[in-house]
C-alpha cells in the first residue's frame, strides 16, 4: 500500500515539474517575440534563418531546462534556491544560443539582445516561480499532493522538526505514524509487516544505536520509504561525535 502511494507521489510531483516546464517554453517564446523586433535588420530574415534562430534558442532551452530546471514541487525549498535556479536557467540558456548562433555564423548583430534575454527571463521566470509555487502551497493546504510521513523518537531536535513539518499545512505533510519511545520501534521491527509507515521515515536517535538505524535503513529500502536520520540535540553539539554511514540522509533542523 506504501508503495502505491510513493509511485503516485511521485507521478504528481513529476507531472508538476512537467507542467512547470511547458509553461517555462511559452514564456521564453513570448520574450523571445519582442527580442527579435530588437536585432538590426531582423525584418529581413528570410523564413530559414527565421526558423533556424527559433529552433537554436528552443534547443538552448531545453539543454538549459535539464540542469536547471524547477524544484518547486520539493516541500522545504528555500527563496534563494528559487532564485538561483531560475538565473542559472536564464543566463544558460542565452549564452548557449548566441554561442551556438556564433558557432553557426548567423550573421547578425548578437550580444546584448541576449543580455535582455537573460534578463527578462530571470525577472519573469523569478515572478512566475513565487506564483506556481504560492498554487501548489495552496493546493497543498486544501489536502492535495500530501505525503505521509513516520517519526521516530523524542528528542528535542525530533520535536522541532515534527513542529516545522507538520504546523504549517502549506508543507503537505501528515502523520501516518508517530514512535515516541525508539525501543518500542526496535521492539515492532521483528514484525514488519504490522507497521504502518509513511512515504518517509525520520528516525532521531544516539547514533551509537548502529544496529537501530541500519534495521531501520533495511526497513525503509524493502519498503521503498526514504529514510531520514536526524540529529539528536547533544550530538548537534558535536558532545558524542561518532561516525555515521555516507549510505545514509541526515537531516538537521537548522
Amino acid at each position: 500500500m506504501e508503495q502505491f502511494g510513493i509511485r503516485n507521489s511521485n507521478y504528481t510531483n513529476r507531472l508538476i515539474k512537467w507542467f512547470v516546464i511547458g509553461v517555462d517554453f511559452f514564456l521564453l517564446w513570448g520574450v523571445l517575440y519582442f527580442v527579435v523586433d530588437t536585432i538590426p535588420r531582423s525584418e529581413g530574415w528570410d523564413d530559414d534563418k527565421m526558423r533556424l534562430f527559433w529552433m537554436v534558442c528552443t534547443a538552448a532551452m531545453m539543454m538549459s531546462e535539464y540542469y536547471f530546471s524547477t524544484a518547486i514541487y520539493k516541500r522545504l525549498i528555500t527563496a534563494g534556491d528559487i532564485f538561483r535556479r531560475c538565473a542559472m536557467l536564464a543566463i544558460t540558456q542565452a549564452l548557449l544560443s548566441y554561442l551556438v548562433l556564433r558557432a553557426l555564423h548567423f550573421r547578425s548583430h548578437l550580444g546584448w539582445q541576449f543580455f535582455y534575454l537573460a534578463l527578462g527571463m530571470t525577472v519573469f521566470l523569478i515572478i512566475l516561480r513565487f506564483l506556481e509555487r504560492w498554487l501548489l502551497m495552496h493546493f497543498r493546504r486544501l489536502g492535495y499532493n500530501t505525503r505521509y510521513i513516520t517519526m521516530v523518537g523524542n528528542d528535542p531536535e525530533m520535536q522541532r522538526l515534527h513542529k516545522l513539518l507538520l504546523d504549517n499545512p502549506s508543507y503537505g505533510y501528515k502523520l501516518r505514524s508517530s514512535f515516541v519511545s525508539p525501543s518500542d520501534f526496535a521492539s515492532r521491527l521483528s514484525t514488519p509487516d504490522d507497521l504502518r509507515l509513511g512515504k518517509e521515515l525520520y528516525l532521531c536517535v544516539p547514533r551509537k544505536e548502529r544496529e537501530l538505524i541500519e534495521r531501520t535503513l533495511l526497513l525503509c529500502h524493502q519498503r521503498k520509504v526514504k529514510f531520514f536520520y536526524v540529529h539528536t540535540a547533544d550530538e548537534k553539539l558535536n558532545l558524542h561525535p561518532v561516525s555515521v554511514s555516507d549510505t545514509m540522509d541526515v537531516l538537521t533542523t537548522n
